[in-house]
């Protein structure tokens, strides 16, 4: 009888699908909103991003060390595989794809003010509440490092924003909200 054939054999594969589907489901929702606010929109690179993400995991799964921190490592290979190929997206296009996220216009002006890493910043602390050391992991920086680039970013996000809402009118949704929140805490 060969290893594949053994019955235990299968059942360890059948255990270790079992638990990549599971990871899986319990990620991969979230992890695409964090890359679709990631590239402002741009459905098609946030599914790539997302996916690569979920199955670079998959294949390392049983060597996470720790396991509470997955959702942060995952954002981080997120951050680092879309440093490149920025598409040229409408503003439109852009607002449709997030306006299940709460994304009004001047949330998006705000946003799209930022550099890559203050927005995966910004996002993992105002959006997804992620803890300081979370943070750190997603963007690749601690200390007052990373306290600078949080407060850069709020700052750049708030006078995105209010000047957006100042041209536009209307009230920002509830993203727009707290980012704008944690953002005018930070100035107070």
């Amino acid at each position: 009888m060969e290893a594949a054939d053994h019955p235990r054999a299968s059942a360890v594969a059948a255990s270790a699908d079992d638990v990549r589907s599971a990871f899986r489901e319990l990620h991969g929702p979230r992890l695409h909103g964090f890359a679709l606010l990631l590239t402002l929109g741009d459905r098609r690179r946030a599914a790539l991003l997302a996916g690569d993400a979920i199955a670079r995991a998959g294949h390392d799964l049983s060597e996470l060390r720790h396991p509470e921190r997955a959702a942060a490592w995952l954002r981080g290979q997120v951050v680092r595989m879309a440093a490149s190929d920025d598409r040229d997206l409408t503003v439109a296009d852009r607002l449709a794809a997030l306006a299940d996220l709460g994304i009004t216009p001047p949330a998006l002006a705000g946003l799209s003010g930022l550099s890559r890493i203050e927005r995966a910043g910004l996002i993992a602390t105002a959006v997804e509440r992620l803890d300081t050391r979370d943070v750190a992991t997603v963007v690749g920086r601690d200390g007052d490092r990373l306290d600078a680039l949080l407060r850069r970013a709020r700052q750049r996000y708030l006078r995105g924003a209010t000047a957006a809402l100042g041209e536009i009118g209307g009230p920002p949704g509830p993203i727009g909200r707290r980012v704008g929140a944690s953002a005018a805490r930070t100035m107070a």
